[in-house]
């Protein structure tokens, strides 16, 4: 891991500085510092005089001021942290948080490797640390990515996380502060209509210029206000929690996978508690007020609730996309489709007039990646967005079954041949299915994942050389009652409940709302 990219956050100013540069950038520093003076001029340096703000308000609405120029600049110039290129967890990393598991949560007796822990970027020739996530925009992975934001130029993630929620908390503050002192401008139009003799008498006083320009900023202060005191809000539920907006998401559809799986709930393995705050903010309310520091905590391995690994979530998203492979389909090419070329009017021209005026018409291909294929070619296809679908090449050696390579990529649907699609299978798939007694363990096989009844956490099933792969271990034979692998054990199939065999009871607090379902149906 780089210092100047995750520990300490900052970067080379050169770097950094750029975030500066842009719109949103400049639009935010410009609503700050605009309001910011407008309220200055009339609240002190020309006021209205309907009420008096003394130098005590002054100091008060300067220091908010301050906290949110620092907290945003420390929010943009920190940078959220970012996961080196082709980062990989050292052995010695691996060891010694492994060291402390028990060894019957696993389905094989096996050294687990690396890429059955931690997902692997494509883009960034690397793994990705537990809560890490790629941005698309930035192009990197992300530590603790929590979304990207266009004001900052940048994403939100665990170095700059606790600047950002002090920034979504003080601008509502100051801009409630600064619509306060615009509201005499109000005050002071009603009083001018009340005395106004003619029309053009109220005119004269309306059409000043720091009058306009004071009711301008008193709508872009409430306006505001309203528009970032909603994300504060928002920004409670992470700080109370601990959960990121990603993570939100990965919580969701675990809880769904594993219910229609029967597997054990999910288990967040950062939430902590009364101290989520701490770990977001700090400990104590001075580091909570006081701007300019990075989010508290080891960036790549943060702390967990006890009973929790940091491979928890990891392992879960690997099952949660695993089961998104299972879902996919090979289909053959039929046209030729060449994914280079800006997204312009010329390149959209040409795409209708070979795949349709539909094709133009869905643009979810516009700012991603697109996919070139030929015709004999087999693409593996994941998910549809009207006329476009989104999948990856199927090559294979000689010899071998056609796999998954390379990035993924958008393409037409019309490039595709509908009638020769393939449900996407592995070796053994379905022999696999069911639940197995290994050693001391029962192994519960469902579609491509794989888990023990005495752990949470799931496994994967991969292709690897004609055969299946589990834990670095290849899968020898199978015919249904027993399993061979390539580490010396084997597998027997455990009878069903109405043959005499037992069906493990995995979670009791999981069997009422798992037996509701099936009354249902």
């Amino acid at each position: 891991m780089s210092g100047h990219d995750n520990r300490s956050g900052f970067r080379p100013c050169c770097v950094a500085a750029w975030r500066l540069v842009g719109i949103a950038p400049a639009l935010t520093m410009s609503l700050i510092l605009g309001i910011a003076s407008s309220t200055l001029y009339h609240g002190w340096i020309m006021p209205v005089g309907f009420w008096q703000h003394g130098k005590v308000e002054l100091s008060f609405f300067c220091l908010e001021v301050l906290c949110v120029l620092i907290s945003y600049l420390t929010a943009v110039l920190r940078g959220p942290g970012f996961v080196r290129r082709g980062w990989e967890p050292s052995k010695e990393e691996l060891s010694q948080l492994l060291a402390a598991e028990a060894g019957n949560d696993l389905p094989l007796d096996a050294d687990v490797p690396v890429n059955d822990l931690l997902q692997w970027c494509a883009s960034c020739k690397g793994f990705k640390p537990p809560r890490a996530h790629h941005c698309s925009t930035c192009g990197r992975c992300v530590l603790s990515m929590d979304h990207h934001c266009p004001w900052t130029n940048t994403c939100v993630g665990q170095i700059n996380l606790k600047p950002f929620v002090q920034f979504v908390h003080y601008v509502p503050l100051a801009t409630f502060h600064s619509f306060i002192v615009h509201s005499e401008l109000l005050y002071l139009l009603v009083w001018a209509w009340q005395r106004a003799r003619r029309g053009r008498d109220l005119l004269k006083v309306v059409m000043q210029l720091h009058i306009v320009l004071g009711l301008v900023a008193w709508f872009a202060a409430l306006a505001v206000m309203l528009l970032v005191g909603t994300l504060a809000w928002e920004m409670q539920h992470t700080v109370k929690t601990n959960v990121t907006m990603i993570e939100e998401y990965v919580i969701e559809k675990a809880e769904a996978r594993r219910r229609r799986g029967g597997e054990r709930r999910f288990v967040f393995p950062y939430d902590l508690g009364k101290q989520n705050a701490a770990a977001v903010l700090g400990k104590g309310y001075l580091s909570w007020l006081m701007p300019g520091g990075p989010t508290p905590g080891d960036p790549v391995w943060p702390e967990l609730r006890p009973g929790s690994t940091h491979f928890d979530i990891s392992t879960e998203q690997i099952a949660q996309k695993t089961e998104k492979l299972q879902r996919s389909v090979v289909m053959p090419v039929e046209h030729p489709f060449s994914g280079e070329g800006r997204c312009c009017f010329t390149y959209w021209c040409w795409v209708g007039c070979s795949f349709g005026c539909c094709a133009v018409c869905d643009c979810e291909a516009c700012g991603e990646h697109r996919l070139s294929v030929a015709v004999g070619e087999a693409v593996l296809v994941s998910k549809s967005e009207g006329s476009w679908v989104h999948g990856q090449l199927m090559s294979a050696k000689e010899g071998d079954r056609p796999q998954p390579q390379g990035l993924g990529g958008w393409l037409p649907r019309q490039c595709l041949s509908d009638r020769l699609r393939e449900q996407y299978e592995v070796p053994f798939q379905a022999s696999l299915q069911g639940s197995w007694e290994a050693d001391d363990r029962v192994v519960v096989v469902k579609g491509l994942v794989v888990h023990t009844s005495s752990s949470r956490r799931p496994f994967v099933l991969r292709e690897e050389g004609g055969t299946v792969q589990l834990l670095g271990c290849l899968l020898e034979s199978c015919d249904g009652k027993v399993a061979k692998w390539s580490n010396g054990q084997a597998w027997k199939k455990q009878e069903s409940a109405k043959d005499g065999g037992h069906w493990p009871v995995e979670d009791e607090d999981e069997m009422p709302v798992l037996l509701e379902e099936k009354k249902d149906i």
